[in-house]
């Protein structure tokens, strides 16, 4: 197992030089603790929402450089220069991937917190490192909401309206055909149950039958008043 922090924005990878004893991990509001070294390996369930890891360690000094269980050694001071470079520039964070072998943690993070205090006669460096896990969140504009919300109100109200109100378009009118033998009298009887109707047929139809109400041909469209 291995822990690396690679920089995001220069591609720069640190790798741990010395594993913590134990790494807490910060899941869904509860606070869990892997042990590492008395068991080996870090078990992490897969699928879990991880939101922040911690841990206390030991950036080892030159006089530790050849002990076994150093991964790859580095100048204490080094180390702690290269972490600090993750500390928010100007208040916007920088953004890091958090890799540790032989689990499932490979994600983008932030740091936290980083605290460091020299100590002993090793030229170790003790620290302490707080790190967030990156997520990205969209935010709403209210005005946003408002209009979308608008729009899906008018869109529903459209589906609930009645289909006689969706299409709206004046009745054809009614016409009659003249045929032989008629005329505007028998006409009007047939039609409105009265031959003295047949001055309503006239006047909405002198532009076809002219000047004269008595001669109508065959053939001839007329137009019939409610």
């Amino acid at each position: 197992m291995d822990i690396y922090l690679t920089n995001l924005k220069t591609k720069e990878r640190l790798r741990f030089p010395m594993l913590p004893t134990e790494i807490n991990v910060d899941m869904a509001n509860q606070f869990e603790s892997y042990t590492i070294l008395n068991i080996g390996e870090v078990k992490i369930p897969n699928g879990a929402a991880l939101d922040g890891f911690s841990w206390n360690g030991i950036l080892p000094g030159k006089r530790r450089k050849k002990d076994p269980y150093i991964r790859k050694w580095q100048k204490p001071d080094k180390v702690y220069k290269w972490i600090s470079k993750l500390k928010p520039k100007g208040g916007k964070p920088i953004k890091a991937r958090l890799l540790i072998t032989g689990t499932p943690v490979n994600c983008d993070v932030y740091l936290s917190s980083f605290t460091a205090t020299p100590t002993g006669g090793y030229g170790d460096i003790n620290y302490s490192i707080s790190l967030v896990q990156a997520k990205t969140i969209k935010l709403k504009k209210k005005g946003d909401v408002k209009k979308k919300s608008s729009k899906k109100k008018a869109g529903k109200e459209l589906k609930n309206k009645p289909k006689n109100e969706e299409r709206t378009s004046p009745p054809a009118a009614k016409t009659y055909t003249v045929k032989s033998g008629d005329s505007l009298w028998k006409i009007a009887q047939k039609l409105y149950g009265s031959g003295s109707q047949y001055t309503k047929l006239y006047n909405a139809n002198k532009g076809v039958i002219g000047n004269n109400p008595n001669l109508i041909y065959p053939g001839q469209v007329l137009k019939i008043p409610a």
